[in-house]
């Protein structure tokens, strides 16, 4: 049995994770910050959802700085956690991941970023996948506007479903 809490401690907080890559990859990860931070990427709607989430959350995410949907993603995730303090981020390696989760979960592939959703108690509720749901199922169009960072939102409505639908099946 993998013990989450003792691998969510192990993991990287975001800034040192962001650190890690050449300066491209810097940009990058700044640049989707920029893009977090204006209405147009993300509604102060979607930003009041994250604000009312009560309880504690954990995203244990496995990613590298070298992987565009990891330089997405993960600064998207890591802006929930800024929103919304009781939602925290711990980063772990693609390699850490394979030796940890791809049994434990029963994965044929660890596919970064990949993030498990964790509980209160440390207990898996969902997982999010390399990219949001809208740029999975959509079309051309929307795979071209998350290449371009247009879809940050989708990320943060992804991990918020995940949390919503615990907290609906806790009652």
């Amino acid at each position: 049995m993998i013990d989450y809490r003792e691998l969510f401690s192990a993991g990287a907080g975001f800034e040192a994770f962001a650190k890690t890559g050449l300066a491209g990859e810097i940009a990058a990860v700044k640049e989707a910050r920029a893009k977090l931070n204006s209405e147009e990427y993300v509604s102060s709607e979607l930003k009041e959802q994250v604000k009312q989430v009560r309880g504690a959350y954990y995203l244990l995410t496995a990613a590298e700085l070298w992987c565009p949907d990891c330089q997405r993603n993960v600064t998207a995730m890591q802006f929930i956690s800024e929103l919304q303090p009781t939602i925290s981020q711990a980063i772990i390696s693609k390699s850490r991941a394979e030796r940890t989760l791809l049994p434990a979960l029963a994965l044929d592939k660890v596919r970064i970023p990949f993030t498990v959703v964790l509980d209160e108690k440390f207990e898996p509720i969902g997982t999010f996948v390399e990219r949001p749901e809208k740029a999975i199922h959509g079309g051309e169009a929307e795979l071209q506007a998350y290449r371009e960072g247009r879809l940050l939102n989708a990320t943060i409505e992804d991990i918020l479903a995940i949390i919503h639908q615990h907290q609906a099946t806790r009652g």
